[in-house]
């Protein structure tokens, strides 16, 4: 989504500069053509060709197993290695014949073959194949050929083969913390970054969110902490990666501007969680030593960046604000009644922050965020206390005109932040 809208501004960015004669129509359609905004249709044979591939290894398994009993031992692994490395071979015919879309297509298929061989042979030599550990070197096959190709689809695979291993291994053992998953998962992404692409960033970074929320519950039985204190300590973990994001994007716009938007993202949606919370902290000795850990890093680095110019010291206040306020949960949440009051105050004060950061910086997503989560904030609040204080005729009387407020006051704040901004840089 935020590739298609920044496209659509480059179309009418890359018009105006045209008129102003700052850019040539041959150079402008280059840089479209650069960013993925050409022809799309070129796409199409791609997808086709993975689609039939998927459904003839499909075809060919369902075969298989419909007429497994009747099939000798020697000839079902005869069909099942011919096919698998039928399909290796035919990727590498495609790929030196100059088709990559087939070449891809080969690749996905043999994927799919070699997972249905690892159930198959299992079978044949009763052997347990409910177990991660095949999950796991389906991985790091997809991950090879991913490698060798290059292959984007085979690299997807690989990421979705690594999360599922994950899960797998933590629901034998709830208590445990899979830090293998790092592993495929850092070849992968590093393989992502390698290959430039930005949709396996995104995909890379998703899969890493789950796999945080599915190992929970022994990161809290290993730190010694209870559920909000260790969402403070990933609040801290995501300002780390927004600031990495800033400092990135001067060199790589590209993966620059993922980071720090997941960064913001993250950031300010587990810190707005933080009013949610029960009175349950119990942080121990290991939470304080890395929340302190984890405050001097997000300093250093944002300190970092304001002595390069890329921020202003009041944008190093509102990090640190947050890295401040996440740091604190502990002695916040130990006081009856402060929690909802402290993080409250403190999450309107960082969205008002967040407005004037988006703007300053020419940043229409975090202009739109703080925006967003101001008005999301103020209806949380008329919710939460004034909800239960009013008759049910004044409860959506009011409710009504805040709302009616909003949709009018709010739209008028945006186009003029940016409308001022305009004046400036383009906003991404």
């Amino acid at each position: 989504m935020w590739q298609r809208l920044y496209l659509e501004r480059l179309k009418r960015d890359l018009e105006h500069w045209i008129e102003r004669g700052w850019v040539t129509p041959a150079h402008a359609q280059a840089i479209l053509n650069d960013m993925g905004a050409g022809d799309r249709t070129r796409y199409v044979p791609q997808i086709l060709a993975v689609m039939g591939a998927v459904l003839v290894g499909f075809a060919a398994m369902t075969f298989v197993a419909a007429n497994w009993p009747a099939i000798p031992k020697l000839v079902k692994l005869t069909l099942l290695f011919v096919a698998l490395w039928g399909t290796w071979g035919a990727a590498f015919f495609a790929e030196r014949r100059g088709h990559p879309a087939y070449a891809e297509a080969a690749v996905v298929g043999g994927l799919a073959l070699f997972g249905a061989n690892i159930m198959l042979i299992a079978q044949i030599y009763h052997v347990a194949s409910a177990t991660p550990a095949w999950v796991l070197l389906w991985s790091l096959v997809a991950l090879a050929a991913a490698w060798s190709l290059p292959s984007r689809a085979a690299l997807a695979i690989s990421l979705l083969l690594a999360i599922t291993w994950s899960i797998w291994a933590v629901q034998l053992d709830e208590s445990s913390i899979h830090g293998a998953f790092f592993l495929p998962w850092s070849l992968a992404t590093w393989l992502t970054l390698r290959l430039s692409w930005r949709s396996g960033l995104h995909l890379a970074l998703l899969t890493l969110l789950v796999w945080v929320p599915v190992n929970a519950d022994g990161l809290m039985s290993l730190i010694g902490c209870g559920e909000g204190d260790l969402t403070a300590l990933f609040v801290l973990s995501a300002l780390v990666v927004w600031i990495i994001g800033l400092r990135v994007s001067t060199a790589s716009l590209r993966f620059g501007g993922i980071l720090e938007i997941y960064g913001m993202v993250i950031s300010f949606g587990l810190l707005w969680t933080l009013q949610l919370q029960e009175n349950d902290s119990s942080a121990s000795f290991l939470w304080w030593t890395l929340a302190l850990v984890g405050l001097a890093v997000v300093a250093a680095l944002t300190y970092g960046q304001v002595a390069a110019r890329h921020i202003s010291m009041r944008d190093y206040a509102g990090i640190i604000a947050a890295a401040l306020g996440a740091s604190a949960y502990p002695l916040i949440a130990n006081h009856q009644g402060l929690t909802l009051l402290a993080y409250a105050a403190l999450f309107m004060a960082l969205t008002i922050w967040l407005v004037a950061y988006g703007t300053s910086r020419n940043h229409r997503f975090a202009l739109n965020a703080g925006l967003i989560a101001f008005a999301a904030e103020c209806l949380y609040l008329y919710f939460e206390t004034l909800g239960t204080l009013l008759d049910t005729a004044a409860f959506f009387a009011l409710g009504g005109i805040i709302l009616i407020a909003g949709s009018l006051i709010l739209p008028r704040i945006r186009r003029r932040l940016v409308a001022s901004a305009s004046d400036g840089e383009t906003m991404p």
